[in-house]
């Protein structure tokens, strides 16, 4: 980035810091279902939508942002703008980057996140959670168990991390609308030393291509008609996937997998379409950013929520597609002298800068914004 490009976004910062702080933000607009139309689209007996969104990281401000009088944690406003686009989705996966681990909450570098969380992003509308990450250590192994069991007690699907063998054996699978996904989750490491205890390697998923390829193999012999995996690697602040992330992800998609999607280096880096493999088409991205976070680095505050329809004609052949990524965007703005937190949905939020509290200033640097980004998603080949 250049010193005027710089420039021009710190002085945004400073602007969402000054002239918001006595405006309120509205509340949640009416969001319309997108139509995509083809020439001649296939006859599809059965789909269902998938939508994933990226780093979910309850530093001290946001955990703060989010208490209430009597002592508990409303998230729901947090998530308001977000919503009615969850809402069209049959399943909604988030990478909970924060363990839920009871006791006085922390922020980085050692995370522990309100357990009221968990009801703000299932009101939201998300179902699922990887709980494979750098930070699923922060609190131990007893952290990370009490957030599998937190998860699971609130209706979550939860992979990545289990409470037990047999809990790791239990292929994770979703169904609707006549099709079935798999889930699996893994990361490149944690942060500071571990040992799994007693040699139980079930307690946490770490990357290593031959295990992943038998977890594959496995989701599909459940009954997986799509398998998804939710992969935490990469270089942290770096915009572009490295050596190490495109050769593991052309090993997976070869392998099975169908759409892979990447967490860790806290701004976005692009997303692929894959030639067609075997007659089937598979996708990637390879890291959709930070969703909520108080990281305020220059593009640490973007993400990507990728959208995709996956479905089975009447012969049960498998279809990928349309794949939709949108940015959004973690905005704080200070409401009767206190720090709030809503993450926008950037198109809809340019498109309609009254409805989301953006003055047309902020919706124009949001467009600017939004197109510099499209630009390095759009036709992205990585191999």
């Amino acid at each position: 980035m250049n010193r005027r490009g710089f420039l021009k976004w710190a002085a945004f910062s400073a602007a969402a810091l000054g002239f918001w702080a006595a405006s309120p933000w509205p509340g949640q607009p009416e969001v319309p279902r997108r139509k995509t139309v083809t020439a001649c689209p296939p006859i599809m007996e059965r789909s269902l939508t998938l939508t994933a969104v990226g780093d979910i990281m309850m530093h001290t401000p946001v955990s703060n942002s989010a208490l209430k009088a009597d002592g508990s944690y409303d998230f729901r406003p947090h998530f308001q703008y977000v919503r009615p686009i969850f809402q069209n989705a049959d399943v909604v996966i988030g990478n909970l980057e924060t363990p839920l681990a009871g006791g006085p909450l922390k922020g980085y570098p050692n995370f522990n996140g309100p357990d009221d969380l968990l009801k703000g992003l299932k009101w939201a509308g998300v179902s699922a959670l990887t709980l494979a990450n750098n930070h699923s250590l922060d609190q131990g192994w007893k952290g990370l168990q009490r957030t599998a069991t937190l998860a699971e007690e609130a209706g979550f699907i939860y992979f990545g991390a289990y409470r037990g063998a047999e809990d790791r054996a239990t292929p994770r699978l979703f169904s609707a609308g006549g099709v079935t996904l798999g889930f699996s989750g893994y990361t490149y490491g944690v942060n500071g030393p571990w040992k799994y205890p007693a040699d139980e390697s079930w307690r946490l998923n770490f990357v290593d291509e031959k295990i992943m390829e038998e977890d594959i193999k496995a989701l599909k012999a459940a009954g997986a008609d799509f398998v998804i995996l939710n992969i935490h690697f990469g270089d942290e602040y770096q915009r572009s996937p490295n050596s190490r992330q495109l050769a593991l992800v052309k090993t997976l998609l070869e392998a099975g997998a169908d759409l892979i999607i990447g967490h860790h280096p806290h701004v976005v880096q692009p997303g692929v379409i894959r030639p067609v493999i075997s007659g089937e088409a598979r996708a990637a991205v390879f890291s959709l950013g930070n969703f909520i976070s108080n990281q305020r680095d220059r593009y640490t505050d973007q993400g990507l929520m990728i959208t995709a329809k996956l479905s089975l004609d009447f012969k049960s052949r498998k279809y990928l597609g349309p794949v939709v990524l949108r940015q959004t965007r973690c905005i704080r703005r200070y409401v009767n002298d206190r720090l709030t937190y809503r993450v926008l949905p950037v198109y809809e939020a340019v498109n309609q800068p009254a409805a989301y509290g953006l003055t047309a200033e902020q919706a124009a640097f949001l467009a600017e914004d939004q197109l510099t980004m499209s630009r390095r998603l759009i036709d992205f080949k990585s191999f």
